[in-house]
């Protein structure tokens, strides 16, 4: 018996050891932040323009997080609530990410763009959307339809698998598993 255990404790020790040194999935979390005037808020970053996100892996709660992403653009918000869980899997590399959607309202705060995005601005819903079409835009559209989905269906989480291929520095994505309600 004592060597069954020995044995189960160095295979979880080895186990440990090799997640530790491998290529770590993540999650990054979306904010949609809506104004009084209806209006979504997109940053623009190399990427292009969308809704301000974070890759969270510090330790903090998910409310602090997305409370601490809306104060780097000066804003109080309500508190988030989730709209959206997404999985993205990697066609062209070892990782894969979820994909979190949390809807908030403005409460206060003058917007201000952080240091490391290129713009901020308020958007009507249908105005967001083509922003984050345009063909300059580097990130996967799935982003974009994961938004206008969750924009469009306010009232339900929702949730959906992606594939993520690159091609000459340009991603494009296939639809694994299409929309469907969580809740």
């Amino acid at each position: 018996m004592k060597h069954i255990i020995y044995i189960m404790l160095s295979f979880l020790s080895l186990n440990t050891n090799a997640s530790e040194n491998s290529i770590d999935s993540y999650t990054i979390q979306s904010l949609i932040i809506i104004n009084p005037n209806g209006e979504v808020l997109l940053e623009q970053n190399a990427f292009g323009w969308m809704t301000p996100a974070l890759r969270h892996n510090a330790k903090e709660s998910i409310k602090d997080g997305l409370d601490n992403l809306a104060a780097e653009f000066g804003l109080t918000i309500s508190s988030p609530k989730i709209t959206g869980i997404f999985l993205s899997l990697s066609g062209y590399k070892a990782v894969s990410h979820f994909r979190q959607h949390y809807r908030a309202n403005y409460q206060s705060g003058a917007l201000k763009i952080p240091k490391n995005r290129l713009s901020a601005q308020w958007f009507p819903i249908k105005a967001a959307i083509e922003m984050m079409s345009l063909p300059n835009t580097k990130a996967p559209f799935s982003i974009r339809d994961m938004t206008q989905h969750v924009l469009s269906y306010p009232e339900v989480i929702w949730g959906g698998t992606f594939l993520i291929n690159k091609r000459d520095d340009k991603f494009t994505y296939d639809v694994i598993e299409d929309f469907y309600p969580l809740n």
